[in-house]
């Protein structure tokens, strides 16, 4: 395991932070699709969009860097990726109600999850320290 410094943890705290409230914005917005009283959607998906360009800064900038000598952690931030190439399947439908829930139920809102709980196997020791 590679030994973080205390601004390393916090740094690392807060990005799981991060990855917590995504999850908790696309269950919202996905049951924004049909609980018409949970009208911000939109704005939450959009909060998720610019949410994930700080998880990508955070793992071009931070995270490779902390975890340099750790393979497995570099291999899955790496897989964040295949997250994005989900998201980019939005280009073009967000006006389309019925596509846009088609995507971000069957593949965006899965494909992050899948890579959280990924990611999280390889982070949680650092944080449960």
């Amino acid at each position: 395991m590679v030994k973080l410094s205390h601004e390393q943890l916090a740094v690392i705290q807060q990005y799981v932070a991060l990855l917590e409230t995504i999850e908790e914005g696309f269950a919202y917005v996905c049951e924004s699709f049909t609980n018409y009283e949970r009208t911000q959607g939109d704005v939450v998906l959009a909060d998720i969009f610019m949410a994930f360009g700080q998880i990508d800064e955070t793992n071009r900038s931070s995270l490779a860097r902390f975890f340099a000598d750790d393979r497995a952690v570099l291999e899955e931030i790496a897989r964040f990726s295949a997250v994005a190439d989900e998201a980019w399947k939005l280009d073009g439908k967000l006006h389309d109600t019925n596509a846009k829930q088609q995507v971000v139920e069957n593949h965006l809102a899965p494909a992050f999850e899948a890579w959280k709980v990924s990611v999280m196997q390889h982070l949680r020791p650092y944080i449960e320290q």
